[in-house]
């Protein structure tokens, strides 16, 4: 017997990509009643990086310019609307695409997360503290390219105990 899926995780780099794949994620979780955890890692840098920097600009300065990014990054995937309104647009448009009338499709459930870390490791651990169903990460290229399936999707592919699906980016 298949379990449900009730949660599904979408992973987003802010890329061309993500936006595509969010497409996909919006219509699957209308269909399947399902709320979205939007995560966004910022990616750790090497720790001889780090130190170089923060010894560049000084420990305040390298912080606030964290910071800066990391809020940077919560502007670009909430923009200058709420969360709420953001997949409300994006299933209009969906909706308007597949000539669906607006009330049925639904209104999702989502959340969005901006985290500071290691990718892979962050993602699987979004997914486990969520208790995700799905997790759902866009491919660039196309997936015969040999070029779409980078390094973050191979782990998860690879380490993930949940169902992963990866959206080539040529899929509209």
């Amino acid at each position: 017997m298949l379990k449900s899926i009730k949660t599904i995780l979408f992973t987003s780099n802010l890329s061309d990509t993500s936006r595509v794949t969010f497409n996909h994620v919006a219509v699957l979780a209308t269909q399947l009643n399902a709320k979205i955890i939007l995560l966004h890692v910022i990616e750790k840098m090497p720790e001889n990086y780090d130190s170089r920097l923060r010894g560049l600009f000084g420990i305040t300065e390298w912080s606030e310019i964290l910071l800066k990014n990391k809020e940077e990054a919560r502007h670009a995937l909430v923009g200058k609307v709420s969360p709420k309104q953001m997949v409300r647009t994006a299933l209009s448009e969906f909706c308007r695409e597949a000539n669906i009338e607006n009330d049925k499709c639904g209104v999702l459930q989502h959340e969005i997360i901006v985290k500071d870390g290691e990718v892979v490791e962050e993602i699987l651990a979004q997914a486990a503290e969520h208790s995700c169903d799905l997790i759902v990460m866009g491919a660039s290229k196309g997936l015969l390219s040999g070029t779409s399936v980078g390094h973050n999707i191979k782990a998860i592919l690879k380490k993930s105990k949940i169902p992963t699906l990866v959206v080539p980016t040529g899929v509209n």
